[in-house]
Formats: structure tokens, sequence, C-alpha cells
């Protein structure tokens, strides 16, 4: 896929309309935590090419129903709440809401996130307003028990993966290949000239799929040899209650601090205090959270997921007893903090760019 050329400011763009449809979106400018790469991305397109129009259609999230201005961006909340018995009547009025943003201003492109009920309407809208309909895989809609999978069969739809890993797998489920690898983009953060008192940080939901249980075995282990090990786990879940007990039954409580859910700018505070970034999910999407880790300065230990490749701070097990010996060889070994992005956000709002037909 081939970048775009620079915006140029004298490009008429006013007849641009994107329309992204969405599950959630921020309730309002301060809902820093709700998919933080989109409002990322959104927030450079816009700066970039302000003279094309942006709507957000959000289905589920925020819990409310009335419009609102985000960063300048017009939003329409369906307010679907993710009750299974509303579907249906979220998807009608999903589909007469976009028909009102047409008729006020032509949509020509659409954006979905999630191979889900968001592409089901944007499949349904693209042909109804002609228009182009890119959507985007996001995490969990590349598992085989996404019911929806059968739209990627919809040669009118271009779908993007996020990484090569999201690429493979939906390839393996679908036999087809994706339009495009775009992975979701990040600014360079300002290091703070600070210490880093922290050895271990985890960031993300307390959920199965994310193994948390194997950093509170890993922590347990390293203690042995590192018994004054500090180490944080950011985040909330349904799995809170086991780790802890978990971490109780180690003896390991004075190790480690459950934080909770922290904005992202005290994520951000504590990646630039901390060493080693642990990511021991056996599966993603992407991985956002990768490159937070990198523009911070951190070392990453992971599993190959997501975003996940080889580089000098970016160590890669293929099992748990190989995840705890490269975690032991970094606690002992020199580490440099240097800020990296192998992920930069120039690169993915050119990408985009191109997809809309502004390029």
């Amino acid at each position: 896929m081939k970048l775009s050329k620079p915006f140029d400011i004298g490009k008429n763009l006013q007849n641009k309309h994107l329309l992204l449809i969405t599950p959630g979106f921020p309730a309002n400018e301060n809902d820093f935590n709700c998919i933080p790469p989109l409002q990322e991305f959104l927030l450079k397109f816009k700066s970039s090419y302000p003279a094309v129009k942006v709507s957000i259609l959000s289905f589920q999230y925020p819990y409310q129903r009335k419009d609102y201005m985000w960063n300048g961006i017009k939003v329409f909340p369906l307010n679907g709440k993710n009750y299974a018995i509303k579907k249906p009547l979220v998807w009608s009025k999903g589909i007469r809401t976009a028909a009102r943003i047409h008729k006020s201003n032509p949509v020509t492109v659409i954006h979905s996130l999630w191979l889900g009920e968001c592409a089901m309407i944007g499949n349904i809208l693209s042909k109804k307003f002609n228009c182009e309909h890119i959507c985007t895989l996001m995490g969990q809609d590349v598992k085989s028990n996404n019911r929806y999978i059968r739209l990627s069969k919809n040669e009118n739809i271009k779908v993007i993966a996020l990484s090569q890993n999201q690429s493979d797998q939906f390839l393996q489920l679908t036999n087809r290949k994706v339009d495009g690898i775009i992975n979701w983009g990040i600014e360079n953060q300002n290091i703070k000239d600070i210490d880093r008192d922290i050895d271990l940080l985890a960031v993300g939901s307390l959920i199965p799929l994310k193994n948390y249980s194997l950093f509170i075995r890993l922590i347990a282990e390293l203690t042995n040899t590192y018994p004054k090990l500090k180490c944080k786990l950011v985040g909330a879940g349904p799995e809170l209650s086991y780790l802890m007990n978990l971490a109780n039954e180690k003896g390991i409580l004075e190790n480690i601090e459950f934080t909770g859910l922290l904005s992202r700018s005290e994520i951000f505070n504590l990646m630039q205090r901390s060493k080693i970034f642990i990511h021991p999910s056996t599966f993603e999407g992407s991985g956002f959270v990768f490159a937070e880790a990198l523009v911070n300065g951190m070392n990453i230990v992971s599993f190959n997921v997501g975003y996940a490749q080889q580089h000098p701070k970016w160590f890669i097990a293929k099992d748990e007893p190989e995840f705890k010996i490269i975690t032991k060889r970094l606690l002992s070994a020199e580490l440099e903090f240097n800020p990296v992005n192998i992920f930069p956000m120039r690169e993915t709002i050119n990408k985009y760019a191109s997809l809309y037909g502004i390029d």
C-alpha cells in the first residue's frame, strides 16, 4: 500500500466526509481510556486534514442519546449499552442516523472498527451511499467464533489488519488476504529524567486471555534471586481477586502493587520509571501498549502476539520457561532506556489518507 503525499493546504477537500462506525467512543474529551489509539489517530488526522469532515457513529458506548462534540468532531451515540436484545433496534437506528448524516453532508468513505456489527451496518450503508467501506480488524474479531466473519467474503469491504500476526490469523481463518496492514501509530513522548525504580511493569485488562497469572509466577520465581524486586500491575477486571490471592499464596505481596485503573498520563509516568515491560498475553490483535512502552523507553518481554517483532529492546519468548529465562537475564543486564518509535503516527495517517482517497 503506497503512502500518501504530504498534506497540501491548497487542495480542495471540502467534499470529503469520513463516517467512522465504532462500538464505543469517548464520552468526552477526558475519557482517555476509551480506545486510546483511535483517539490519537483522529486528533492527528484532523490536524493534518482540517478540511475533511469527520462524523462518528457509536453503537454501544457512551451510555447517552444526545449528540455531542469531541475535539471538534460530531459524535452520534446510539446508547446500545451492549444489550443483546437491543441490537436490532440499535442497527436500525444506526442506519437511520447515518442516512440523516449523509443527507446533510454526503459521506464519501465509511471506516468501521472490528469485523462485527459495525462492519455489517457499514456494508449496508456503503451500498446505500455508493462509497468505499474500510474495516479495521481490532483484536478478537479474527477468532473462529466470530459470527460476522462471513462479511470478510464481501469484496466491497477493504479489510485492514493492525499487524502481521493478525493478518496471518485472518488468512488462516478466511482464506482471504487482508487489503493492507496499518499499525496504530503513536506520537513521541517527552522523557523525564527520573530514576527507573520499578523493575517490572504490566498493563492491561485482568482477564484470562491476558495471562497475568504468569506475571505472578514469574515474580515469585525471580524473588528467589532478587528479593527486593519491585513490580506493578496496572488494570482492572474479573481476575483481580484471583491474582491477588495467587500473589498472597506465593508470598510476594511486598513485591507487587495492584494499582487498579489509571489514566493514560499516569501509566506513561510509570512507564518512564520502569525498566522492563512484561506482557504475558497469549493473544493480541495489535497490542498498542507495546508502542506505548517503547516510546517511553522501556524494554519488552512478550510472546509472539500482535505487533511483536524482533528488536534490540523487544524480546520474544516461545514458551513460559523461555519467558522467565529472558526476564531474569534482562534484570542482570545493563539496559538502555532510550525511547524508540517503530510505529510512527505520520505513517498511519498517510496510509489511511490514501485509503480515504485524500492523498
